[in-house]
C-alpha cells in the first residue's frame, strides 16, 4: 500500500496539478479531486473506473473541481455511486454549496429538466470526529477541523507501520491560535489538535504552505520554528508557483510513500 502525491500546487497553480493524493493499495482511494482530474489519473495510468472512493477535505474549488467530473461519470457512465468519506459538516456544505452547480439534468427522454439528489452520486461514509474510521482494508484515518475559511480536515492515515499526516489547508498561526483558544472561539481540544502534537507526531508530513504575511495558509516560519526534528520529517505541499525550496523539501507531483513497511519515498 502506497501514497502517492498527485498535486503540489496552490489554488493559482498553472506548472501543477492542485494539492491531492492518491492511496494504491486493494482499492485507490482519491484524496481531493484537482482540476483535470481524469488527465491527472491517466498521466499516472489510473481509471476512473478504478477509483473506488474519495476522501474530500474541504468544498473549495482547488479540491473539488474535478470531483464534480469524478461524480458524473460513475453515475453515468459506470453506473453507480462513489463512496464518499469526510466529516458531517464538510458533507453538509457538499450537499447545500458545493452539488446545486450540477442537480438539474434531463429525464430520460430528454424532454423535461429534472433535480437529482446528492445521495444519487454519493454514499456517504462520516468520518468518526474522535477516534479512527477504517477506510479500506489495513488502513483507518484520523481527521481534525482546521482553522480555514470553510470547514476543511486535516488527515492522519494510519496502518499497522505507518502514520502518515496531512495538514490539508489550515492557517497554522500559534499565536492567532493561542488567541483564539483565549477568547473562546476554539475549545482547549481544538487548540491541541491544531498547536499540539496531533499532526506532528506523524512519521511523515505533508503539510500546506506559503510566505505570504498574514495570508489564510501557513507561512514558512511557523513551520521552521517547529524544529529540526519536526521539519525533517516534512515534506511542502499547497505551493505557488515559482516557489524556491529552502530548508524544508518540497514533495514532488508522483513521489510514493510505503504505508506498509520500512517509510520509504521513491
Amino acid at each position: 500500500m502506497e501514497l502517492e502525491v498527485l498535486g503540489i500546487g496552490n489554488a493559482f497553480t498553472a506548472t501543477h496539478y492542485n494539492t491531492s493524493f492518491l492511496i494504491r493499495g486493494s482499492e485507490n482511494i482519491l484524496i481531493d479531486g484537482p482540476q483535470g482530474l481524469l488527465r491527472c489519473l491517466r498521466e499516472r495510468n489510473v481509471t476512473a473506473e478504478e477509483i473506488a472512493g474519495v476522501i474530500v477535505t474541504h468544498i473549495h474549488g482547488d479540491h473539488t473541481a474535478g470531483l464534480e467530473t469524478l461524480l458524473l461519470y460513475k453515475r453515468y457512465c459506470q453506473g453507480c455511486r462513489t463512496p464518499l468519506f469526510t466529516s458531517r459538516k464538510v458533507y453538509e456544505q457538499l450537499s447545500t454549496r458545493f452539488f446545486p452547480g450540477f442537480a438539474d439534468t434531463f429525464d430520460t427522454e430528454m424532454r423535461r429538466i429534472v433535480g437529482t439528489e446528492f445521495e444519487e452520486y454519493v454514499d456517504f461514509r462520516e468520518l468518526d470526529e474522535e477516534g479512527a474510521t477504517q477506510i479500506t482494508e489495513g488502513l483507518s484515518v484520523e481527521i481534525r477541523h482546521n482553522w480555514h475559511p470553510t470547514p476543511t480536515l486535516g488527515l492522519k492515515l494510519k496502518t499497522r507501520d505507518r502514520t502518515v499526516g496531512i495538514s490539508g489547508d489550515t492557517c497554522f498561526r500559534p499565536r492567532l491560535l493561542r488567541q483564539l483558544r483565549e477568547d473562546g472561539t476554539i475549545s482547549e481540544q481544538q487548540y491541541d489538535r491544531l498547536a499540539g502534537n496531533w499532526l506532528w507526531d506523524s512519521d511523515l508530513i505533508y503539510h500546506e504552505v506559503d510566505r505570504v504575511p498574514g495570508g489564510p495558509h501557513t507561512h514558512e516560519d511557523d513551520l521552521l520554528a517547529l524544529g529540526t526534528d519536526t521539519c525533517s520529517r516534512m515534506r511542502l505541499t499547497h505551493v505557488p508557483d515559482g516557489f524556491e525550496e529552502r530548508d524544508i523539501p518540497i514533495a514532488s507531483e508522483g513521489e510514493r510513500v510505503k504505508l506498509v513497511g520500512p517509510l520509504e519515498i521513491h
